[in-house]
């Protein structure tokens, strides 16, 4: 017969290696914090653009579409969810995509010597193939060399990986917060 001391001690550790594990997978540690307002499905309209310097028109010619749609999204179910709070059953998807994202966005040197900072929020659309769909600034950090490094590293990062079976979505349209500060 076991003891209670040995049953004790196998239930606290059995309780420290679940904990330990849920831990390292994200479930019950999470380091993302949610954006400051509700993430919903919207149609995507034209945002009023800013006065922009001659100097900036020269040199947005130059640079990425801020909305142009890459192709056009599929017809089937779609979802729209926040990049930076992940959950549910996209949440692996989410945090590989956020991973590749990061990997390659650096400030834009322009707007880094002219101390430019801000928050870009884009809303960008994945079809089930992983293709990027469309992009589109949702708010403007209030330069246009931020926004259009906040699009231009989504645009980098595609293809995404084509979704899991088990997701059954034509589309997932993602919004995601830059927030380019200087020290």
């Amino acid at each position: 017969m076991i003891s209670k001391k040995v049953l004790i001690r196998f239930i606290l550790a059995s309780c420290a290696f679940h904990v330990a594990f849920l831990s390292l997978v994200g479930i019950l540690i999470s380091g993302s914090q949610p954006l400051p307002y509700e993430t919903f499905t919207v149609q995507m309209a034209d945002l009023p653009k800013k006065e922009v310097d001659e100097s900036r028109k020269a040199e947005s010619k130059k640079d990425v579409s801020l909305d142009k749609p890459h192709k056009e999204p599929a017809a089937g179910p779609e979802e729209t969810v926040d990049l930076s709070n992940p959950s549910g059953k996209y949440r692996a998807y989410l945090r590989d995509l956020r991973q590749r994202i990061e990997s390659l966005w650096v400030y834009p040197q322009d707007a880094y010597s002219r101390n430019e900072t801000g928050t870009a929020v884009v809303r960008f659309s994945i079809q089930n193939d992983g293709s990027l769909a469309e992009t589109g600034i949702v708010s403007s950090s209030g330069f246009d060399s931020l926004d259009r490094g906040a699009v231009a590293v989504v645009q980098a990062a595609a293809p995404y990986a084509p979704f899991p079976d088990a997701f059954n979505l034509s589309t997932l349209h993602i919004v995601a917060k830059f927030e380019y500060e200087l020290d």
